[in-house]
């Protein structure tokens, strides 16, 4: 809140990044989040990205609800002892049936996905507006403890958004507009209409998803053609 989504991204590359590393030196067998036990990568990064994932879905004050329910049922008893389940319970409780499946995503499963931006263009408006045309690629796998993958159908609500100039620390520049669409397809046309010159255009910009290659999430915007006379954008 202090400091801005730009800067939660940066924490959230970092935690991507060492949970990446991380499971790629497992040498026993990597777990869910919710069965971890001594696998610092997966309680520590991944357990951040899950938190903060879960947060931006359901927002915070279910997210909020779901902890300090969680504390006024367990907080100063003896035994028996709540576990991770019950935890992840608590969260269950406060999410939409139409989101359920982030819990099993990002708490019960070994989940990964693959965003990447194929194509970018924009064309300036009649009005002085821009339309951003926005092609990328989407896929979703699902590991087992030893890293075999198979990948799994999507409908999933991923971020897409565009960026204007850059500001001081802030690597993807000022939001224009970011906001969720739901995938079902491999390959994905989104248009957007901004107010001002894009600088950059993205999915899953912040790296909110548990992505393998997050360094093609977001591209530079191509400079803008000119007179689009009527396009629409969503």
């Amino acid at each position: 809140k202090r400091y801005g989504a730009s800067h939660a991204q940066k924490f959230l590359r970092h935690e991507l990044d060492r949970y990446l590393r991380g499971r790629t030196g497992e040498r026993i067998r990597e777990q869910p989040l919710i069965r971890t036990e001594n696998q610092a990568y997966i309680h520590y990064n991944k357990g951040s990205l899950a938190l903060y994932a879960l947060r931006d879905y359901i927002g915070e004050d279910a997210m909020n609800r779901a902890l300090s329910g969680f504390l006024d049922e367990h907080a100063f008893r003896g035994p028996p002892y709540p576990t991770a389940r019950d935890f992840v319970g608590a969260l269950r409780a406060e999410t939409p049936d139409s989101l359920r499946y982030v819990i099993e995503d990002l708490f019960e499963t070994i989940t990964l996905w693959d965003n990447r931006v194929d194509e970018v263009a924009v064309e300036e408006r009649e009005d002085g507006r821009y339309a951003v045309t926005l092609d990328f690629s989407s896929r979703k796998v699902r590991a087992d403890s030893l890293g075999n993958e198979t990948e799994i159908p999507m409908s999933d609500y991923i971020d897409v958004g565009v960026f204007g100039e850059s500001e001081p620390g802030n690597e993807l520049g000022r939001p224009l507009t970011v906001y969720k669409i739901r995938v079902t397809e491999p390959a994905t046309r989104v248009e957007i209409v901004v107010d001002e010159a894009p600088e950059k255009v993205g999915v899953d910009p912040y790296n909110k998803l548990i992505d393998r290659v997050p360094g093609d999430n977001v591209e530079d915007a191509p400079e803008a053609t000119a007179n689009a006379g009527g396009s629409q954008g969503s």
